[in-house]
């Protein structure tokens, strides 16, 4: 019997945080998050979306990870059928901080729409979050 287990070693953790990501950020087209990271850098917090068919004044649940100045976190748009990741570093520009981000926006396609819509359903972009 075969046991693949016995021969894969466990990677090391990944580098807790070392810049402070608490807090709030706002993006250029004015959506708003709130993070917390705990010391393993487990991100969590709430986002508030500037565009698209949600309310500004309606929060959703953020989750994620970060790892020395690098962070990602995924937002579920729940009702609105559509899910967000970003990826990004924590660096400095001449304001100040900012996490410069790419995103992809999956958006749900109903099964009987997808042979003629799935090709359109996966949207990328970037947001640059400030202090």
């Amino acid at each position: 019997m075969l046991r693949l287990f016995s021969t894969i070693s466990r990677s090391p953790e990944a580098p807790a945080p070392n810049v402070n990501f608490e807090g709030v950020w706002v993006n250029e087209l004015n959506s708003k998050m709130t993070l917390s990271v705990d010391a393993k850098g487990s991100v969590t917090g709430k986002y508030e979306t500037g565009v698209g068919a949600p309310p500004s004044s309606e929060k959703f649940d953020l989750v994620g990870f970060a790892s020395g100045d690098l962070i990602s976190f995924t937002v579920n748009f729940g009702e609105y059928d559509s899910l967000t990741s970003w990826v990004g570093q924590l660096t400095e520009d001449a304001d100040g901080p900012v996490i410069k981000t790419m995103w992809l926006l999956a958006k749900n396609v109903s099964d009987p729409e997808e042979p003629a819509k799935l090709w359109g359903s996966v949207l990328t972009g970037y947001d640059n979050f400030t202090r």
